[in-house]
């Protein structure tokens, strides 16, 4: 059988099952179409509309927060070492010999202090030291005490140191006239008033026990009724002591 012939056997099969099924093979041919079409139609469509992607939302899902303890923070600067300071040069000290020298050069002189006395004029005792009763002054025509002792003597004798001693004073009393002051150490001193007038030694000089430093005067307003005398005195530590317990005894 060749193609023709097939063809033929073919068409008029074809003629007759459409006659006899034609309603339902239109039916089914358009149901087939429509739903063809239609899934072109969707697939066309969502070709053309963008996808909407998920949000990051939707995406990272943060996990849930947990509490957490908060400390209160303080900013401190970093720790600076501490600059040293350079130390300033000192000079080196002096050589043991030189502090020796020059501690002796400020050192003051120990004080002399006089162990020997004598008697500045030779003669008796005209008024004795008393400052606790009191004696009878023929010149003031009172009665009072007297802190020295009144060594009779003639005008013009000569008066010496009574131990070793320093000049400190020279001048005029109103009462006791010419009045010479000897500092002989530790606090110690004795005083010649009555004295004629320029004395052979003035203040700052350096006598020895026995020394002239001057004579027997009336200058001596206070007891020029008396006769003539020295009228010699003594203090320790400015207070006044019995001169006797320094002299000798006779």
């Amino acid at each position: 059988m060749n193609d023709k012939q097939k063809k033929e056997s073919f068409l008029p099969r074809l003629a007759r099952f459409i006659g006899d099924r034609g309603f339902t093979f239109i039916v089914l041919l358009c149901v087939a179409v429509i739903g063809i079409t239609a899934w072109i139609f969707s697939t066309a469509l969502e070709s053309t509309v963008p996808k909407e992607e998920p949000s990051l939302q939707t995406r990272v899902t943060a996990p849930p927060a947990t509490p957490f303890p908060v400390e209160e923070f303080h900013w401190m600067p970093a720790a600076v070492p501490p600059v040293q300071a350079t130390p300033a040069p000192t000079e080196a000290p002096a050589a043991p010999e030189a502090e020796d020298a020059s501690a002796a050069e400020e050192a003051p002189a120990a004080e002399v202090i006089a162990t020997a006395f004598d008697w500045p004029v030779k003669g008796a005792i005209c008024a004795d030291y008393s400052v606790d009763a009191l004696q009878y002054d023929r010149t003031m025509l009172d009665w009072r005490t007297h802190g020295a002792v009144d060594i009779e003597a003639d005008l013009g004798q000569k008066v010496k140191a009574a131990a070793d001693g320093t000049v400190e004073r020279l001048y005029t009393d109103q009462m006791y006239g010419v009045t010479l002051v000897l500092y002989h150490g530790g606090g110690l001193r004795s005083i010649y008033c009555n004295l004629a007038g320029n004395p052979p030694v003035q203040a700052g000089d350096t006598v020895a026990l026995g020394q002239v430093i001057g004579a027997v005067g009336s200058t001596a307003d206070a007891e020029n009724g008396e006769v003539n005398h020295l009228h010699f005195a003594m203090t320790l530590d400015e207070a006044r002591v019995n001169p006797l317990d320094f002299l000798p005894e006779k």
